[in-house]
């Protein structure tokens, strides 16, 4: 129990601070345990901020899967263009979304090989995602292009949530879509 506190308050801590503002002595506070005690689940700040971030890189995975095994037999654009509207709005209401996007693309430099392994094992299994999910659809391009491009226009959106606010990352979107949609769409 007092592990999984640890990794909540961690978590929230993290999102808000990154890892050179994360404090232990705040996550202890926030539990109601000492700062030594985190050591007894957690051998180094290190090690509990790579078990959240692998923590957070699997739960956005699954919602990706379970968002597309729930919208599998429609279009692309009701699959697509809402799955990238829910990041904007996971971003801003989950601190594990928040916390996620700050370990890919804000990631320690002493931390930045396990944390670019980690990336990667998502990116390329969202890729294998769409790109299977794409193969059912009519395109002008190859599912794994279209895959490709799709998480080209994702990533764009993960700067504009970190950094440009949801405003120009809502105009990015709008704008993004329009142009990827249109690339992609199959002349019918």
């Amino acid at each position: 129990m007092t592990k999984e506190k640890i990794i909540q308050a961690a978590l929230l801590n993290f999102s808000e601070h990154g890892y050179s503002g994360g404090s232990l002595a705040q996550i202890a506070e926030e539990v109601g345990i000492r700062k030594q005690s985190i050591y007894t689940y957690f051998k180094s700040k290190d090690a509990l901020y790579l078990s959240i971030s692998k923590q957070a890189m699997e739960a956005e995975l699954l919602f990706a899967k379970e968002f597309i095994a729930k919208h599998l037999q429609l279009p692309v654009e009701k699959v697509l263009l809402p799955f990238l509207q829910s990041f904007q709005q996971r971003f801003e209401s989950f601190a594990e979304t928040k916390f996620f996007m700050r370990s890919i693309f804000l990631m320690p430099q002493h931390l930045e090989q396990q944390l670019s392994e980690q990336t990667y094992i998502y990116l390329d299994e969202l890729e294998r995602l769409f790109t299977d999910y794409l193969k059912e659809q009519k395109l002008s391009v190859s599912a794994n292009e279209a895959a490709i491009g799709f998480l080209a226009l994702l990533d764009s959106l993960y700067v504009e949530m970190l950094y440009g606010g949801s405003e120009r990352c809502e105009k990015r979107l709008q704008a993004g879509w329009t142009i990827y949609y249109r690339g992609i769409r199959a002349e019918v």
